[in-house]
């Protein structure tokens, strides 16, 4: 599966997706902020969201810019609606997120998120997601690999 994560900051943009819930005084470590991004098929929050990406993320490093982040994807369309993917990972490095589970169509779902920055700027980000995946369909009892019929 092949979408867009956009990341919208909150400040001077009137329409952000995150906020910062807890800023300590002593630097950014620590820095804790809600998510709900849209993700959509093609780069850009004004496109139709497909999914929203709801959690958490957090400055977890002193010495670089790494944030740990949590969140659920909660699929919007037709196709998948009402089905999750559960993924962990750091941002805003390109590389991989760990898919640790899923609901619906993506039931016990394994796998990796290949991400990549592909706009960056001081309030907004765009992901290019690579989605691979492997679940369970719970209706037959037997486990089957999705990637190239649910999530590639």
């Amino acid at each position: 599966m092949h979408l867009y994560l956009n990341q919208v900051a909150s400040g001077t943009n009137p329409n952000p997706n995150q906020l910062v819930l807890l800023r300590p005084s002593d630097g950014l470590l620590g820095v804790t902020a809600v998510n709900d991004w849209s993700i959509t098929t093609l780069p850009g929050a004004n496109n139709k969201a497909v999914a929203k990406a709801q959690g958490l993320h957090m400055k977890a490093s002193q010495t670089s810019n790494n944030w740990y982040l949590s969140f659920n994807i909660q699929f919007q369309d037709a196709s998948f609606a009402g089905s999750t993917l559960n993924v962990m990972g750091i941002f805003p490095d390109n590389g991989e997120w760990s898919i640790i589970g899923g609901t619906g169509a993506f039931s016990m779902a394994q796998g990796i998120i290949k991400h990549n920055i592909i706009q960056d700027s001081d309030v907004q980000r765009i992901y290019e997601l690579n989605i691979h995946a492997f679940c369970t369909n719970m209706t037959s009892g037997w486990v089957s690999n999705y990637e190239t019929t649910c999530v590639d």
